[in-house]
């Protein structure tokens, strides 16, 4: 069995400057940091991270590891665990890891010892799952869907709600239908299959002119909106946005280069947030059970915990709902 003092003489390192890369801290070099792992992969090492684990847990302490908390969505997520944590005598810690590495995300769920954690970070590598089952920390996932014995996951049906907003504008009459991407994450895949799949299954072309990229921002998808606009680009009967901020954003720039929506072109949104029925006109959009999601990610969480019900982790899926409102016409063609 490989030993970290195998790692150590085969680096040509101390001991302890392993230890301070596996668990990145200290101030080690770049080109020390480089060469210490590379000799972990080639010899394959495995921290022994278990007894660290056990050491350091925090009993009756759930944390909640995010890649952000702004907006809407986040709010109502972090609101709903917190709520059923609290039901259930559990504390709610919550991390924010923004541009980390895979590596540094794994060292934080480590170093935070709490005894279960619920991840959405799509910067997380697959890899790491394996290494935090070594460990037999209770983990629900709630940006991909993974079940083994002390993992499982929580995820919206993101493939339906897309579905469900292509199918609905081609019922209103549309035919070319543009799409509003966000980030490249679990959700944004699946959205964006879906609607290629559905375009496809009623023989209407995906059309590259018409793909903008909004990365879930209503800033952004204006500008995209915008510029195309300015540009004298044609415009599509329909377009279907990843998010909603995304589809207020190009609503806005629609609307300020004097295009009427839904009069020409017609809008739909994703996740229903909370300012979707203030927008002027109303989205039409798809309701994402945030709350739901958030409350049974934190119930799975500790029913993994009390080791309750099954004897290992489960996958379970959310289905969205189209919500009506007045971005959306049948079309005049």
């Amino acid at each position: 069995m490989v030993t970290i003092k195998d790692v150590a003489r085969e680096s040509h390192v101390a001991i302890s400057t392993v230890s301070n890369v596996l668990n990145n801290v200290g101030n080690v070099s770049e080109e020390t940091t480089k060469r210490v792992l590379e000799t972990v992969e080639r010899l394959k090492y495995v921290p022994n991270v278990n007894a660290k684990y056990l050491k350091t847990s925090k009993k009756n302490t759930v944390g909640l590891f995010l890649s952000s908390v702004q907006g809407d969505f986040y709010r109502q997520l972090v609101q709903a665990v917190h709520l059923q944590c609290k039901m259930n005598g559990y504390v709610l810690n919550i991390y924010v890891s923004n541009e980390n590495t895979s590596e540094e995300i794994y060292s934080m769920i480590l170093s935070s010892g709490v005894e279960g954690a619920i991840i959405m970070n799509d910067g997380f590598g697959d890899n790491y799952i394996e290494r935090l089952e070594r460990i037999n920390m209770p983990i629900v996932f709630i940006d991909r869907e993974y079940c083994s014995e002390k993992v499982s996951s929580v995820v919206i049906d993101n493939a339906s709600g897309a579905e469900q907003a292509v199918e609905y504008l081609i019922k209103m009459g549309h035919k070319r239908i543009g799409y509003v991407h966000g980030v490249p994450n679990f959700d944004e895949k699946a959205r964006f299959e879906a609607y290629k799949r559905t375009l496809a299954r009623y023989n209407f072309p995906v059309e590259e002119k018409f793909i903008l990229n909004g990365y879930f921002e209503e800033a952004i998808a204006y500008s995209e909106m915008y510029l195309l606009l300015v540009r004298g680009g044609e415009l599509p009967d329909a377009f279907f946005c990843a998010n909603d901020e995304m589809a207020w954003g190009c609503i806005r720039a629609m609307k300020q280069m004097g295009i009427q929506v839904p009069e020409q072109v017609s809008v739909i949104g994703f996740d229903d947030t909370i300012l979707a029925q203030y927008y002027r006109p109303g989205l039409t959009t798809i309701h994402s059970p945030v709350v739901e999601l958030g409350s049974k990610s934190a119930t799975e969480v500790i029913r993994l915990i009390r080791r309750e019900g099954l004897d290992e982790g489960m996958s379970i899926r959310l289905k969205p709902e189209l919500v009506l409102r007045d971005s959306c016409r049948l079309s005049g063609n």
